[in-house]
């Protein structure tokens, strides 16, 4: 019989508890009811696949290697796919209240240490980001100098850093979904966190052995950088300066050729050695990739992260290595993004801020790219560059960032990690601003 189970989670720092567990006879007109009105009050965990039944999981704590065989098909091939999902379910269940608790602890064990604003920071914010108003105050998100942030945190040091300067709420999903909402229809930026869904991708993802064998032989497009820092291109800018060279160079590598890489001693990632940016994508046009199987919440399909169904432009996939930076910039849609393993930085900047950051402007190939080394900016050649105010948060295994329309975000990879995103729509609360800057 299939289960599903009532979410009544509380949040105690990064600790996720569930209280009750129905069976499906057991459910009222007064639950099915709240279920609707809440989208988030029933979670069904019923998966379709056919799984044999099994005494639930106890915690994950060493997962085991679920490699099938050293020889790999495309991880294009759909049967090819399914073959290693079923199995997969099969060693990670998720269908009675044991195996949420187990999802939730193996990922709450990636979340460490905890980020925290820093402590001298607190008397300026008139707001609590764990506990945050209905509606985004006016102040919201706060922000200070960005030469600040980047003095207390240089982007070329991935040591990590305990207190950081954050203005962005953290709301998590089970409790406080309807006010995520409010924010996002307001356009401001926010994290979320503990979504089921999006949980027990981390945990599959995790599993040794479990992305090599989906992402198999193919060959994905990969970014390649002679330093740390990734700016994307678009055209030949020798049209403009016959001494241009593109930054980055699109080669092609299979998975396990990027993780040989991705996990070089970290002394041999410095930010003067040669990066690579994996990338996997999900297009709009093909539902039935197995990238729209793996994250069925990004789907063109409306849901709370796929707000215009009709105008979305499919799945993006970036795996980062540590150190890797991508230039900061902006883009024109709205934006969920998600980290599925590892830990990355954002910076993040108002779209009032376009002027100060020193961007590239059209024709350049890469226009609406800051021009600054963001590492050790030259304020004598842009001097506004030190008025520019920003803010950050770092994102850790199952966070959810939503990045609104034209907001400027710069990244850097604190290790190993994987992170997709997808794009449904814009607004244009923010066309004045980024118009009057030239765009």
């Amino acid at each position: 019989m299939r289960i599903i189970i009532i979410s009544l989670g509380i949040v105690c720092g990064s600790v996720f508890t569930f209280t009750t567990l129905y069976n499906l006879s057991r459910i009222s007109k007064h639950d099915i009811d709240e279920y609707k009105r809440r989208k988030r009050s029933v979670h069904e965990i019923h998966t379709d696949i056919n799984k044999p039944d099994k005494t639930p999981n106890q915690a994950v704590v060493n997962p085991p290697d679920i490699s099938t065989s050293n020889s790999k098909a495309s991880g294009s091939n759909t049967s090819y796919y399914w073959d290693i999902r079923r199995k997969i379910n099969a060693k990670l269940p998720f269908e009675t209240y044991q195996d949420m608790e187990r999802t939730v602890a193996y990922v709450t064990t990636k979340r460490k240490p905890e980020f925290r604003v820093k402590e001298e920071l607190l008397s300026d914010l008139s707001y609590d980001i764990y506990n945050c108003p209905e509606k985004p105050p006016e102040n919201y998100p706060m922000e200070w100098p960005l030469v600040s942030l980047l003095d207390n945190w240089n982007p070329n040091d991935t040591t990590k850093r305990t207190g950081i300067y954050q203005g962005l709420c953290r709301f998590d999903y089970e409790t406080e979904l309807d006010k995520a909402e409010r924010y996002r229809e307001a356009e401001k930026p926010f994290l979320l966190r503990n979504d089921p869904q999006v949980l027990r991708v981390v945990e599959r993802w995790s599993q040794p052995g479990y992305l090599s064998d989906i992402l198999g032989n193919q060959k994905y497009q990969t970014e390649y950088s002679k330093t740390n820092h990734l700016m994307y291109y678009k055209g030949n800018g020798r049209k403009m300066d016959e001494n241009w060279e593109p930054p980055i160079i699109n080669i092609r590598m299979t998975y396990d050729e990027w993780f040989e890489k991705a996990t070089q001693p970290v002394e041999d990632m410095g930010p003067d050695k040669p990066h690579w940016y994996f990338r996997v994508n999900g297009k709009r046009t093909e539902g039935g990739s197995f990238v729209f199987e793996e994250l069925p919440f990004f789907k063109p399909e409306k849901n709370f992260y796929i707000v215009d169904e009709k105008n979305t432009r499919g799945i993006n996939c970036r795996f980062g290595m540590n150190g890797n930076i991508a230039v900061a910039h902006f883009d024109s849609f709205r934006n969920f993004i998600m980290l599925f393993g590892g830990e990355r930085r954002y910076i993040l900047s108002h779209p009032k801020n376009c002027d100060k950051l020193g961007l590239y402007k059209r024709p350049h190939p890469s226009s609406r790219h800051s021009a600054l080394d963001w590492s050790n900016p030259d304020l004598d050649q842009f001097p506004e560059f030190s008025e520019a105010m920003a803010n950050e948060v770092v994102l850790q295994a199952g966070d959810v960032l939503y990045l609104p329309t034209y907001w400027f975000h710069f990244i850097v990879s604190l290790g190993l990690n994987w992170q997709c995103n997808a794009r449904s729509g814009a607004t244009y609360d923010y066309d004045p601003q980024i118009t009057q800057c030239g765009f």
